[in-house]
């Protein structure tokens, strides 16, 4: 099933809530916010969602009007009750965000490898459950 994204999957993953309008939904579990351009690579999603749940901490897709990833991090970090967010941007940069820190903790720059995008996610989550983050 396709988003309107380009080719993003809906769920984003096995450990994706997939895309929702209210982070404040409380059917929602509390999960790390991904806002995404619709013109992001969809690998770097998949990627992103993979490494959270790696780390065992779920991810949803927040709908938004993210410009670039930074303000798109900041929008989701912002919504997220877990207060990290992610943002992607239409060329695939990545930034990861606390809602309390205000410069973003991770930015990979678009055409990262799959590798690096996995451990932003994964080090997303490790904010979350407040362990060293290993992209670094």
């Amino acid at each position: 099933m396709s988003s309107p994204l380009s080719g993003v999957m809906v769920s984003g993953g096995p450990g994706c809530h997939g895309r929702i309008d209210r982070a404040d939904d409380p059917a929602l579990p509390p999960a790390v916010l991904i806002t995404v351009h619709d013109d992001a690579p969809p690998g770097v999603l998949r990627e992103v969602c993979a490494g959270a749940e790696e780390q065992g901490i779920p991810t949803a897709i927040l709908s938004g009007p993210p410009s670039d990833a930074d303000d798109a991090g900041r929008h989701a970090a912002g919504e997220s009750r877990l207060e990290v967010g992610v943002g992607i941007g239409p060329d695939g940069a990545v930034v990861v965000r606390h809602a309390l820190v205000p410069a973003a903790v991770l930015v990979l720059d678009g055409g990262s490898p799959p590798s690096r995008v996995r451990a932003a996610g994964a080090d997303a989550a490790r904010i979350v459950a407040g362990l060293a983050l290993r992209a670094m």
